[in-house]
């Protein structure tokens, strides 16, 4: 949602632009007590320092996620900062309160701050690229139902979420078949990508599906087309997953373009689209539990 509501605004970019902008996963930021590793400890420590300097009343008590929007000095003094997720309105006060803050202590201190580095940044999650590898954008979005085309709420409207996913060169080598025939992929993969990502994050925040969830399900690949230099796969198949609260049956759709003069996948394109019913912890579908009609997307990702 912030993607889409909050960042896509240029007027916020461009405030944002003033500041060093860092994503981090909120539960290794402010850790329950029994994970006594966190993976960045140096961003642990900083993060606790601001909350301790945040004013009463920033943070809900005994939060279980610290997910927001939080503007700090790097030593970790408090500038600016709103729990959970805000409005863009809200995000452009918050951002705006930090600098001016900011502003306020480097004059009063006579610090002379230097330029914000303009280094080109990967625009993608996950995993670094891989050479013969494939990167993948996921979009999640629940699909018209009767006249209603954009199903949502007054605050959301149109939700949809994003992501990413990647197959390892060894996997993706798979969607290529040496004969002509329609081919299942190994079991291997698809596990792997129904569990973490044929799940219902359109509105909200969803945990893979346990394991054994998968109750059946087989992605097929096939030749289907070799002309000038390019090989054509057609991807088909379906998949049914199940839990106690929760279930997803998807449609498989799509196809794979592969470089045979470069060696490099040229295209990408798989949609599951099924019913899906019940809900998650954080996704937001309390009142909203079907059965009704979901797509999960995904597509090659392009620099």
């Amino acid at each position: 949602m912030g993607r889409r509501e909050i960042w896509s605004d240029s007027h916020i970019q461009n405030i944002a632009s003033q500041y060093v902008c860092v994503i981090e996963e909120t539960f290794f930021l402010y850790p329950p007590a029994w994970l006594k590793n966190p993976p960045n400890p140096a961003s642990t420590k900083l993060f606790k320092t601001y909350t301790a300097n945040a004013p009463a009343g920033t943070f809900p008590e005994r939060t279980s996620t610290y997910q927001g929007l939080y503007c700090l000095m790097p030593d970790g003094r408090y500038l600016s900062g709103k729990f959970a997720r805000q409005t863009r309105d809200v995000a452009k006060r918050t951002l705006l309160g930090g600098l001016k803050k900011w502003q306020e202590i480097t004059q009063q201190k006579s610090l002379h701050p230097k330029a914000v580095p303009t280094n080109k940044l990967a625009m993608y999650g996950g995993d670094p690229l891989k050479k013969n590898g494939i990167k993948l954008e996921v979009v999640y979005r629940d699909l018209p139902r009767g006249n209603v085309k954009r199903p949502g709420n007054a605050q959301f409207p149109n939700p949809y979420n994003l992501g990413w996913f990647d197959f390892t060169p060894t996997e993706a080598k798979s969607f290529r078949p040496s004969g002509k025939e329609k081919t299942a992929l190994p079991d291997s993969i698809l596990r792997k990508l129904a569990r973490t990502r044929l799940k219902d994050a359109v509105r909200g925040q969803m945990s893979d599906w346990k394991e054994g969830a998968l109750q059946e399900g087989t992605l097929y690949t096939q030749l289907v087309s070799k002309r000038d230099g390019q090989s054509v796969y057609q991807l088909t198949g379906s998949a049914v997953l199940e839990s106690a609260d929760q279930s997803f049956k998807p449609e498989f759709f799509g196809f794979v373009r592969f470089n045979e003069i470069t060696g490099e996948f040229a295209d990408f394109r798989l949609l599951a689209s099924g019913q899906r019913t019940g809900k998650g912890p954080a996704n937001g579908r309390a009142t909203d539990l079907g059965p009704a009609p979901m797509a999960v997307s995904l597509t090659l990702y392009r620099e």
